[in-house]
């Protein structure tokens, strides 16, 4: 495998100001003014990267970068032979793009579901020790920043690209009643992206921000009451993964999902497999 882990995504919605204010009062995460130069009005920490996630102003809100950890430079070199070779347009991220991620090298291309995918390697770390303003740590390091899940009636289209291009694992499948979930990997977190069919709209179905004890995650559910956040799913346990979690409607529209206690895979004797239930919990909310 040649992509280590997630490490970063950019996150388009219609009020920037109250994602912010929501990224730091209830999820935890630190919030930075963004430079007036570009589009970026707020850059969110959560460990010692410069950020995680920044906030543009779009119409409708979900994920518009994805931006994938690479090596170092060769693994840029092997990774846009493998995209050329799969019909894939690649384009060198400019000086000013890599000063604006902070990152000593990246490409880019056009990803499933239309979305600006970035392969980089070389992140300048932060200067200053990452402090959640609500006292949170979080589950990053080389798992990366957590997991994204999207939404697309071309599913089997992104799985494909992911596994057969980009190098992904298919960690396993979960057969619901509101879908069917393709989870894919590329460390020991059990899936930094997943994809499940929807005919009704495309677009991002939550983003994983995870903790590291069940006492964050309640901690994290009563937030949302004390601030009025809706839920999308109760807390609950996923028979896949592990976690531990709930889902909430982030003020974007998309989910957010508060979890701790996920799985760590062993490429050499992890198993695909197919769910059909979660261990309890997790009801949809209406």
């Amino acid at each position: 495998m040649t992509i280590q882990s997630l490490g970063y995504v950019g996150i388009g919605t219609p009020d920037p100001t109250a994602w912010a204010e929501y990224a730091r009062t209830v999820i935890g995460l630190a919030v930075e003014p963004g430079e007036s130069v570009d589009s970026v009005r707020y850059r969110l920490r959560m460990d010692q990267h410069p950020f995680r996630m920044w906030l543009t102003e779009a119409p409708t809100g979900g994920v518009t970068v994805i931006g994938w950890e690479v090596r170092d430079p060769t693994a840029i070199d092997e990774m846009t032979v493998r995209l050329k070779e799969a019909g894939v347009d690649v384009s060198v991220g400019t000086d000013e793009e890599c000063r604006d991620r902070q990152v000593a090298r990246m490409v880019h291309f056009t990803g499933p579901l239309g979305i600006r995918t970035e392969l980089f390697c070389g992140r300048r770390l932060a200067p200053s020790q990452f402090v959640s303003p609500l006292g949170v740590d979080f589950v990053t390091g080389e798992q990366g920043l957590g997991h994204v899940v999207m939404k697309t009636p071309r599913v089997q289209e992104a799985v494909d690209f992911y596994c057969d291009v980009l190098g992904f694992r298919l960690s396993d499948t979960a057969d619901y009643p509101w879908g069917t979930f393709h989870f894919l990997g590329c460390n020991p977190r059990h899936h930094s992206i997943a994809f499940i069919r929807s005919y009704k709209n495309e677009g991002t179905h939550h983003i994983l921000c995870e903790v590291t004890s069940p006492e964050e995650v309640g901690r994290a559910l009563d937030r949302t009451r004390e601030h009025d956040v809706k839920l999308m799913a109760t807390l609950g346990k996923h028979a896949n993964d592990g976690m531990f979690s709930f889902y909430m409607t982030s003020p974007a529209g998309f989910g957010i999902e508060i979890g701790a206690g996920g799985v760590q895979v062993d490429e050499s004797t992890w198993v695909s497999r197919v769910y059909t239930a979660d261990i309890w919990g997790h009801h949809p909310v209406d």
